[in-house]
């Protein structure tokens, strides 16, 4: 098999793999389900040691285009509502560090705390 071929397989098994994902999220009624199943379904696949691919280019765009519908949905109104989310605000450090620890790609072996 060519790398490009393998390539494109590991590409389709992601998407495969980031739709079984968002379907399971949508079945249970979990919040963002179009966002945190993919993410949830790849990030398990990825610790079970499955080959995933991203998705080059379109994924580059995508992430931009996540990225401004995000800045877009901050309001005033969010922003007031900020102290009140303030307890769930503070594990974000946290969860940071548990999936850098776990081996975020960007982080050779991890984080060895």
């Amino acid at each position: 098999m060519t790398p490009d071929r393998s390539l494109w397989r590991k590409r389709a098994l992601t998407l495969a793999i980031a739709a079984l994902g968002a379907a399971a999220f949508l079945a249970l009624h979990l919040p963002l389900p179009l966002l945190l199943g993919p993410m949830a379904a790849c990030l398990v696949a990825a610790l079970l040691g499955t080959g995933l691919a991203d998705m080059g280019q379109a994924g580059t765009y995508l992430r931009t285009f996540l990225g401004l519908a995000v800045g877009a949905s901050i309001t005033p109104d969010l922003v007031y509502r900020l102290p009140a989310m303030a307890g769930s605000l503070v594990f974000v450090p946290l969860f940071i560090l548990v999936i850098a620890g776990l081996g975020y790609p960007s982080v050779p072996q991890g984080l060895r705390l």
